[in-house]
């Protein structure tokens, strides 16, 4: 066991943390575990299949600060070396993207902006647009090369303090360092701290997205808690982080991006004071009980529910032989074909995504045919299960003239 409580097993593919990322202590309460499971990026070819893994996905909560995490995970190059999410491929993040940009702009008129998990540059371009200075890195060389073939300064590599000091030492101090769906991907994420703030210039921010443990509760988002998102916070845990590295919440709000995300405006100047959002969002954490670990062990009843009643309605209609087809090859489409009964739901047709990147390959676990929204149109099935649900509306509006039956999995199983 090392000193962060990690303990490296299987040729130090994987490792088994005891200790809680937010506040270090070592009482982690086991909430449940869906694995094994694949995964859930691992999109693969048919010559793949027989050396592909599958890994456990031990869920706790943090006895202490309250933190809902996994407690098995990946280390991050086994997951982002060849990396098939390309944000731009999705309307609705490019909108999301380029709303946030104009809200930096408008509320911190940056001159340098840098940001970390830069995908391929789907926000780094509209502040270029907006005439402001960007870097971007992301541990991913496709993706990163997708940035830099648009023109921008996109680096591949960990942000870490060192990648800080060479970033430092060539463009200067940063007014805003941003992550965006990255931050709760590290197993470490003090190491993204130590480095904001080695970059931020005094009386610079640091700006978060990330999947919101609030959000998860309410729409019962087990989908989403897979391999690649090892932290489920809330602002009440998240403080707790960033208070040992400097860091205090200044402004707080909930956007809609992935059904409810949080997002955090960070200072590091002890005296620049917290906005009333702050005070009122903890309030309702607590009334709520965010931290409560008997409610995260009703969420992991209610899980457990939702799986029976999905295997048992859509795992007996495709045993039953329905024509039915899914809808965006994600990770919520991994989790939810493999928990659901793998030995049913491979029975399928396909499942469509926008991504090019991931049309031709096949669903991880499952191994699923995925298609593009082309193949869809000219192959309709009589059912299609929304499999990233959370982008529902915008799927239908794109294809109005499906007129078959769309099957909701989530918040609750609903045929419309």
């Amino acid at each position: 066991m090392d000193r962060h409580g990690y303990i490296y097993v299987r040729d130090s593919v994987v490792v088994i943390m005891s200790n809680c990322r937010a506040c270090a202590s070592s009482e982690l309460e086991p909430l449940y575990d869906l694995g094994p499971l694949p995964l859930a990026g691992g999109f693969l070819e048919a010559k793949d299949i027989p050396g592909e893994k599958k890994y456990p996905l031990p869920v706790a909560i943090c006895r202490e600060c309250g933190l809902v995490q996994l407690t098995y995970f990946i280390p991050a190059d086994t997951l982002f070396e060849h990396y098939l999410f390309s944000s731009s491929t999705i309307q609705y993040l490019v909108n999301h993207f380029t709303n946030y940009a104009r809200w930096i702009n408008e509320r911190y008129h940056p001159d340098f902006v840098i940001e970390f998990g830069c995908n391929d540059g789907v926000l780094l371009s509209p502040l270029n647009q907006m005439g402001i200075k960007t870097c971007g890195i992301d541990i991913s060389q496709n993706i990163t090369e997708l940035a830099r073939g648009k023109g921008l300064n996109a680096i591949t590599g960990y942000f870490d303090e060192a990648m800080a000091m060479d970033i430092y030492r060539e463009y200067g101090g940063a007014d805003i360092v941003t992550g965006s769906n990255a931050f709760p991907h590290n197993d470490d994420p003090g190491n993204i701290l130590r480095a904001a703030r080695a970059l931020l210039k005094p009386g610079g921010h640091l700006l978060l997205e990330m999947m919101y443990a609030g959000s998860l509760l309410e729409k019962l988002q087990w989908d989403s808690m897979y391999h690649e998102h090892l932290s489920y916070f809330c602002l009440t845990t998240l403080e707790v982080l960033l208070k040992r590295y400097g860091f205090h919440a200044v402004h707080a709000e909930i956007v809609p991006m992935h059904a409810g995300s949080l997002r955090v405006v960070c200072a590091i100047d002890p005296t620049e004071y917290p906005d009333n959002t702050v005070f009122e969002m903890i309030r309702k954490e607590a009334t709520d009980g965010l931290t409560n670990a008997l409610i995260w062990h009703k969420f992991t009843d209610s899980i457990k529910r939702q799986i029976e009643i999905s295997k048992d309605i859509l795992g007996g209609m495709l045993y039953d032989g329905a024509n039915m087809c899914a809808y965006g090859a994600s990770g919520r489409a991994t989790m939810y074909l493999n928990a659901c009964d793998a030995v049913y739901m491979r029975l399928l047709k396909y499942v469509v995504d926008d991504s090019p990147l991931r049309s031709g390959k096949l669903m991880p676990g499952v191994h699923i045919p995925i298609v593009s929204p082309a193949y869809f149109k000219d192959h309709p099935q009589s059912m299609c299960l929304v499999t990233a649900w959370n982008y529902f509306e915008q799927i239908r509006q794109k294809h109005a003239y499906y007129d078959g039956i769309w099957i909701i999995p989530a918040p609750h199983l609903e045929f419309l």
